[in-house]
C-alpha cells in the first residue's frame, strides 16, 4: 500500500526534544490507517528479533541506560508469552528472561513490552541485541503486529531526574508507549527468524500532539484502550470534533476501512468515545506532572475518598451496611474469599489464577451509576478492574463472556446488556435530598477544600454526570426548602 504524508523519523526526533510544548505539526486529530502484519501460530513459535549495535543513553541522572522492545499484538486465540534477551557488552555476553507484564486478551489488541536497565560502567553500546519472544498456545490461531521497534530509551527529557520517579510508578500501565520508541515500522524490520506474514486487519494510529508520534488506537473495541486514553467514556458518543474524529494522512481504501467496520466522516476515522489529544506517556510525563506536581498520594486519597463517598451514600440510601460486614455478619466468612472462590481463583477476564491477596473485587455494574458492591460482585486481576473501571459490562466483555458472567453472579442478560443508572437508589436519593446536601456533604471530610475544590462539590459532580437529564438535585433540593443547597458551590 503507498504511503502519503507520513510522518519521518528525523522529524519525530526534533518534535521530541519540545519538552512541555505542544507539537507543531500534530494536533492530535490526524490518523494513519496501516494493516497489522499476520502470521498462524501453530502451538509454540519464537520470533527472533536482532540488532546488530544499540547505542545505550544515560538516564535521569543515573549511571544507566534502558534497552525497551515492545509493540502491539491481536490474538486470535489464548495465547501465553515470554522473553528472553541476550546482547554483547564489552566483549561479555549478558542474558535476562521476561515475561510479559499485563494478561493476553484472546480476540482483542494487546499491548506488550519490557525493558532492561544496564549499568553504563563499561561502556554504553550493545552489540548483537537480539530478544526471543516466545508464543505458546493450545490453539492454532493468528497474531497480528503492528508498531515493534527495539532500541535504547534515548528521550531527552528522561536524562536529567525529573521524571525518574514518574518512569518507575505504574510503568506496566504504559507499556510500550513511554518507551518512545518508533511506532510504524514493519514486523519484518528487526526479524531474522523465518515466520511468513500476510496481510492482517486494519489498525488507525492517531496522533499525539505532543510528541507527534503515530499510535494505534483499537477502533474496534475503544473500551480497551492502547496508546491513548478515552475522552467522553461516561458521555458518550463524543461530540467533541478534535477528539472524536480523526483526518486520514495516508492514502487508503475507503471502501475497505467502511467494510472492516472503520465509521468515517468525508476523509475522519470517527472514533465512539473519541480519545485524548495526547497519548498515555505524553500525558504521563507532560500533562499530569507539570499540571499536578503535586499530585501524589493525598491526590490518589481524594479519588478513593469521591469513590467511596459514593458507596458510602448508596448503602445509607438503601439502609445496608457495607457489602464486607453485611456478609461477614450473616455468613461468618470473608466476603473477598467468597467472591474468589466463585470465580475459581481466576480473574474472569484474562483467567489469571490469583492468589487470595491479587485479586480486584469489581462492582459488576459500575458504582458511578449507583450500583452497590454486592454479591453479584466480579473477580478481575487489578489490570482488568483498571481497564474496566466504571464501564457496563455489555461495553467490556463479549457476549460469551456476558452469558458466562450471568451465571456466575447471578444477574440476568438482560441487566447485564443494560446502560442504565440504577432507578432505585436515585429515586431514593431524590426523596432524601435535604438529607443529602444538608447532612451527607456536610461531614467534615467532605467540607475540605483541597487543591482548590471543595470534596462536596466533586461527589455532586460525580452524580451529576452520570444522572444527566433525568432530574437535577439541586433544583429538587430548592423546590423542598426554597433556596439552593449550602454544602455544594452553586453558580446561580
Amino acid at each position: 500500500m503507498s504511503q502519503i504524508n507520513l510522518r519521518t523519523y528525523q522529524r519525530r526526533s526534533v518534535t521530541r526534544e519540545s519538552g512541555y510544548h505542544t507539537c507543531d505539526e500534530t494536533t492530535g486529530g490526524e490518523c494513519i490507517v496501516l494493516h497489522a502484519d499476520r502470521c498462524n501460530i501453530i502451538k509454540n513459535e519464537t520470533f527472533t528479533f536482532k540488532k546488530e549495535k544499540v547505542q545505550l543513553k544515560k538516564l535521569f541522572n543515573k549511571n544507566y541506560g534502558i534497552f525497551a522492545f515492545g509493540g502491539y499484538i491481536f490474538c486470535e486465540k489464548n495465547i501465553s508469552i515470554t522473553f528472553d534477551l541476550s546482547y554483547m557488552k564489552n566483549e561479555k555476553l549478558f542474558s535476562d528472561k521476561f515475561d510479559v507484564a499485563s494478561p493476553i486478551n484472546s480476540n482483542d489488541w494487546n499491548s506488550i513490552g519490557f525493558h532492561k536497565e544496564i549499568e553504563l560502567n563499561d561502556g554504553d553500546t550493545l552489540k548483537n541485541v537480539i530478544v526471543n519472544m516466545h508464543v505458546t498456545t493450545t490453539e492454532n490461531g493468528y497474531i497480528d503486529f503492528i508498531s515493534f521497534d527495539m532500541n535504547a530509551i534515548n528521550k531527552e527529557e528522561f536524562e536529567d531526574d525529573k521524571f525518574d520517579v514518574s518512569f518507575h510508578q505504574k510503568t506496566n500501565m504504559h507499556i510500550p508507549h513511554l518507551y518512545y520508541l518508533e511506532t510504524e515500522l514493519p514486523i519484518r524490520e528487526y526479524l531474522i527468524s523465518d515466520q511468513e506474514f500476510t496481510k492482517g486487519q486494519l489498525v488507525v494510529l492517531k496522533s499525539c500532539n505532543r510528541c507527534g508520534r503515530f499510535l494505534p488506537i483499537n477502533i474496534k473495541n475503544e473500551i480497551g484502550t492502547l496508546a491513548f486514553s478515552l475522552h467522553c467514556k461516561k458521555l458518550a458518543p463524543c461530540t467533541h470534533s478534535t477528539f472524536r474524529a480523526y483526518e486520514i494522512q495516508n492514502e487508503v481504501d475507503k471502501n475497505e476501512l467502511t467494510n472492516f467496520g472503520i465509521k468515517l466522516e468525508d476523509n475522519k476515522v470517527v472514533a465512539y468515545y473519541g480519545h485524548q489529544l495526547e497519548c498515555k506517556a505524553c500525558k504521563k510525563f507532560f500533562v499530569n506532572m507539570p499540571l499536578n506536581p503535586q499530585r501524589n498520594a493525598q491526590q490518589f486519597r481524594e479519588d478513593g475518598l469521591r469513590r467511596r463517598a459514593i458507596e458510602v451514600l448508596i448503602n445509607n440510601l438503601l439502609q445496608t451496611n457495607l457489602i464486607h460486614f453485611e456478609f461477614e455478619n450473616k455468613t461468618k466468612k470473608e466476603f473477598v474469599e467468597y467472591i474468589w472462590n466463585k470465580f475459581d481463583r481466576k480473574c474472569f477476564k484474562c483467567k489469571k489464577e490469583l492468589e487470595l491477596n491479587e485479586i480486584a473485587l469489581d462492582h459488576t455494574m459500575p458504582l458511578a451509576y449507583l450500583y452497590r458492591l454486592d454479591d453479584t460482585a466480579t473477580c478481575l486481576c487489578s489490570s482488568h478492574n483498571s481497564q474496566k473501571s466504571d464501564t457496563f459490562p455489555v461495553d467490556y466483555y463479549s457476549e460469551d463472556e456476558l452469558i458466562e458472567l450471568s451465571k456466575i453472579t447471578g444477574l440476568s442478560l438482560e441487566k447485564l446488556h443494560s446502560r442504565e443508572i440504577n432507578n432505585q437508589v436515585l429515586d431514593l436519593l431524590i426523596k432524601n435530598v435535604v438529607w443529602f446536601y444538608d447532612e451527607f456533604l456536610m461531614q467534615p471530610d467532605y467540607q475540605k477544600v483541597r487543591d482548590g475544590i471543595l470534596t462536596a462539590d466533586k461527589i455532586n459532580d460525580s452524580l451529576k454526570r452520570v444522572i444527566g437529564n433525568k432530574v437535577d438535585l439541586a433544583e429538587e433540593y430548592k423546590k423542598i426548602t426554597g433556596h439552593y443547597p449550602t454544602s455544594v458551590t452553586i453558580i446561580e
